[in-house]
C-alpha cells in the first residue's frame, strides 16, 4: 500500500458518491425506452428514417460521420440510459436465413453454419456476476437485437431494481459453457458473417432495413454506389454493395473501407500530447454481429470482421493482465465491469477512427476517469517490460484494479486473490471513499459486499494538492507502479506472508485513523518490522521505474516535507532519485514514517557517497561506500520466510557472497536495520 507526501492529506470526499447513495435508496424504476413490439409497424419507420438522418451528419476529414459519442466532460455523476428502439423482425442472423443470404451473395452456402450462440444470463450473486465477467465475452445491459437509439450506462428494462444484477446480454463462442450455477437462457442459434454484404442481404430477406445510407458528403469518397434507383440500374459490384442480388456468383473483395481499424491513445501531459494505449480490448458491434480484437503496442487495431453502417464502436480498458475497473455509486454491480468507453456510432470510411483520450482537470469528470483507466491500464503493461528488463517478478494475471476519484492513495490488498472472508470498512474509509466521511446509510456496507473478494488493488486519481483536480502522469505513474511492486511481491511470498502484512497495516489504520501515524503506525509497533520490509521495496521501484519513465523531464516529487527537482539537492540526479538518495531517517519531526528506508535499495546501487561528495553541506550523513547491486538481488532475498529487514539483510548478504559486508550493514545500520 502506498504513503507518500501526497497520500498524508486530510481527504476529503465529494459530493458525487454519497449523492449517488441518496439516489440508490430513494430513486425508483422508470422505463425509459422507445422499444416497440415486434408486429408494429412503427417499428421499420424508424430504421427507414436513418437515411435522411446519416445524410444530415457532419463529415470527418478522413470520411466518416459519428452519432452517440459519450459526453466526456459531464460529470461521472451525471447517468444517461440507453434508449432502444425498433427489434428486428424475423431472424436475420438465424443459420437458414444465412444460407440463402450466402447463396444469394456468394452462389453457395457453405460457410453459413452456425459459428456463435446469442445468449442471456441471470447471475445471482456478486461473486457470480465477477465469473462471468472473467469470462472471454463482452456483456450488454440490454438485449442486441434492437436498435440502439441512445448508448447510455445503464438500461432499465422495468423489471429489475437498479441494485439488482439485471439480464446480462452476449453473442457467446458456440462451445461456451456457462460457468456453474449461473442461470443462462439460449436465445437463438446463429451465423455472424464476417462479410456485412451477407449480412445486408440476410436483413434484406427478413424485411429488415438494409441501411445503406452514408454521411452527407462522404458519399462519394466511400461509394460510387446510389442504392436508391433501381436495382437493374446498377453495375455487379454495386449491386453487391447494396445489398441487392449480385449479376456474378463472386463478389469483389470487401472495400477496406469497411473494416473498422484505428488508433487509440491517452494523454501525456509530462513530455508528449498522447501515448498509444496498449493492449485495450476493442468491441465493434451492429446488433447480433460483435466483433472484438485489441490494441498493439503502438495502440493501432484492426477487426477482423466488415461493416456497412451504424456500426459502434467501445474501448475497454480489459486484457489478461488487468481489468480496470471504475467506482460507481448506483447500481454498484457495474463496478465489476471493465471502464469503458463509446468511441461513438460511425457510418462511411471506418477504416480510420482514431481516438485520444484526454483527462479533464477536474477529477469528478468522466474524462478523467476514463484517462485514469487507460492511463493505469498502460502502467500495468510497462510494468511488466520493466519487470523483465529488472529481473524481477511480473504481478499475477488478471488483476482487479478499481481506480477511485476522491483518494489520493493506493493499496494492493490482493482481496480477489486471497478470497477473503470480510471487506475491513476501515479499508474502504482509507482507501477508496474518504478518510473522514460519514456513512451515508448503506453506503460502505454496500461497497463492502460488492468489493470483498473482487478487488486487488486501488489507485487514487485525486491530485495530492486539491480536491476537484486530477493527478498527473507521473504521479499516476510512481502510485501505480508502486502498487504493482507490491502485487509482484505478492506473486512471489504467497497468501500468507501478504495476509500478515495487509492485516498489519489495516490494524495500524484502525489504531490511528484520521491521524498523522495512519495507515502505517509507529516505529515501535508490532506491526512495523513487516510494513517496513514491504512498503520500502514498493517506495524504491515506484520512484526508480517513474525515474525510467521521465528522466531529466521528471516533475517535482515530494518526500519528508522537501521538493525535490532535477538536480536538487544532487546536481547529476533527476527529481525521483534525488528524493531515493537524500532520504533520510533523522527527519523525525516532518516525517512520521521515517522509520521506512526508501533509500536504502538505491544506496546499495549507486556509486555515490553522501557522506564524502559534499563535505561543507552533508544532508545526510551515511558513509555509503556500496555500489553495484540490482533490484534482481534484492528481489530475490525477498522470501516468504522473511517479515523484516535484519532478516532480510542477512538473507540478501547470504545470496550474494557476502559482497561488500562491511559497507552494506554500515548503510543497514544507518537506517535503524
Amino acid at each position: 500500500m502506498n504513503r507518500s507526501y501526497y497520500k498524508r492529506e486530510t481527504v476529503h470526499f465529494f459530493l458525487t458518491l454519497p449523492a449517488f447513495f441518496f439516489l440508490i435508496i430513494f430513486s425508483g424504476c422508470k422505463k425509459t425506452t422507445l422499444e416497440q413490439t415486434v408486429d408494429d409497424p412503427i417499428s421499420n419507420v424508424l430504421l427507414l428514417s436513418e437515411r435522411s438522418i446519416a445524410n444530415s451528419l457532419p463529415v470527418t476529414a478522413n470520411g466518416y460521420c459519428v452519432t452517440d459519442q459519450e459526453a466526456v466532460s459531464s460529470p461521472d455523476s451525471v447517468l444517461k440510459p440507453t434508449i432502444l428502439g425498433a427489434k428486428l423482425t424475423g431472424f436475420p442472423y438465424s443459420v437458414a436465413t444465412m444460407q440463402q443470404a450466402y447463396l444469394s451473395v456468394y452462389g453457395n452456402s457453405t460457410q453459413a453454419v452456425e459459428n456463435a450462440l446469442y445468449m442471456r444470463f441471470k447471475p445471482a450473486t456478486f461473486d457470480q456476476l465477477a465469473t462471468l465477467e472473467d469470462q472471454d465475452i463482452d456483456l450488454f445491459d440490454y438485449p442486441l437485437d434492437y436498435e440502439v437509439v441512445q448508448e447510455g450506462d445503464y438500461y432499465d428494462d422495468g423489471v429489475t431494481n437498479s441494485e439488482s444484477i439485471p439480464w446480462l446480454y452476449a453473442v457467446v463462442p458456440v462451445n461456451f459453457v456457462t460457468p456453474s450455477g449461473i442461470t443462462s437462457e439460449l436465445l437463438q442459434r446463429i451465423h455472424v458473417p464476417d462479410d456485412y454484404r451477407v449480412e445486408n442481404k440476410a436483413f434484406q430477406l427478413t424485411g429488415n432495413n438494409v441501411d445503406t445510407a452514408d454521411c452527407a458528403s462522404a458519399v462519394a469518397s466511400t461509394s460510387a454506389c446510389d442504392c436508391s434507383v433501381r436495382p437493374s440500374a446498377l453495375s455487379c459490384n454495386c449491386r453487391v454493395q447494396c445489398g441487392f442480388d449480385p449479376c456474378i456468383t463472386t463478389p469483389p473483395p470487401v472495400p477496406i473501407t469497411r473494416i473498422p481499424a484505428g488508433g487509440i491513445t491517452v494523454q501525456e501531459d509530462i513530455f508528449q500530447p498522447n501515448v498509444p494505449i496498449r493492449q485495450a480490448r476493442m468491441v465493434a458491434r451492429r446488433f447480433l454481429k460483435v466483433a472484438r480484437t485489441f490494441t498493439d503496442n503502438n495502440g493501432r487495431y484492426t477487426f477482423s470482421k466488415s461493416f456497412r453502417n451504424k456500426v459502434s464502436i467501445f474501448i475497454k480498458f480489459k486484457n489478461s493482465n488487468a481489468i480496470i475497473m471504475g467506482l460507481r455509486g448506483a447500481r454498484l454491480w457495474q463496478i465489476l465491469f471493465p471502464v469503458k468507453i463509446k468511441m461513438g456510432t460511425y457510418r462511411g470510411n471506418i477504416n480510420n477512427l482514431d481516438y485520444n483520450v484526454t483527462g479533464d482537470a477536474d477529477v469528478r469528470s468522466r474524462s478523467a476517469r476514463h484517462w485514469a483507466a487507460a492511463t493505469m491500464h498502460n502502467k500495468v503493461q510497462e510494468y511488466r517490460d520493466y519487470s523483465t528488463l529488472q529481473g524481477i517478478m511480473n504481478p499475477p494475471d488478471k488483476l482487479r484494479v478499481l481506480c477511485v476519484p476522491g483518494n489520493s492513495g493506493g493499496s494492493t490488498p490482493m482481496f480477489a486473490k486471497r478470497f477473503i472472508a470480510n471487506l475491513p470498512e476501515s479499508f474502504i474509509r482509507q482507501y477508496i471513499v474518504s478518510a473522514f466521511v460519514p456513512p451515508i446509510f448503506q453506503s460502505i456496507t454496500a461497497l463492502a459486499e460488492v468489493l470483498v473478494n473482487r478487488v486487488d488493488m486501488t489507485i487514487g486519481y485525486k491530485s495530492p494538492t486539491s480536491n476537484i483536480s486530477r493527478k498527473n502522469s507521473a504521479q499516476m505513474s510512481e502510485l501505480g507502479y508502486h502498487e504493482l511492486t507490491h502485487a509482484g511481491h505478492y506473486a512471489k511470498v504467497g497468501n500468507a506472508w501478504w495476509s500478515n502484512f495487509v492485516n498489519a497495516e489495516i490494524s495500524q489504520i484502525i489504531a490511528n485513523f484520521g491521524g498523522q501515524y495512519s495507515p502505517y503506525g509507529q516505529s515501535n509497533s508490532a506491526d512495523a518490522p513487516i510494513i517496513a520490509l514491504g512498503e520500502s521495496w514498493a517506495y524504491h521501484i515506484g520512484h526508480f521505474l517513474t525515474n525510467s519513465r521521465y528522466g531529466t523531464q521528471s516533475p517535482q516529487f515530494i518526500e519528508q516535507g522537501i521538493g525535490y527537482t532535477n538536480g536538487n539537492p544532487a546536481a547529476t540526479l533527476n527529481s525521483n532519485l534525488n528524493l531515493l538518495e537524500d532520504f533520510n531517517p533523522r527527519r523525525t519531526v516532518n516525517d512520521p514514517f521515517w522509520w521506512i528506508p526508501q533509500g536504502l535499495y538505491y544506496d546499495l546501487i549507486d556509486n555515490r557517497n553522501d557522506l564524502t561528495v559534499d563535505p561543507l553541506n552533508v544532508r545526510v550523513p551515511l558513509d555509503d561506500s556500496v555500489i553495484g547491486y540490482t533490484n534482481s538481488q534484492f528481489f530475490n532475498a525477498l522470501d516468504a520466510d522473511i517479515d523484516n529487514l535484519p532478516a532480510y539483510r542477512v538473507r540478501l548478504l547470504n545470496e550474494n557472497a557476502n559482497n561488500q559486508a562491511a559497507g552494506v550493514n554500515t548503510i543497514f545500520t544507518f537506517y535503524g536495520y
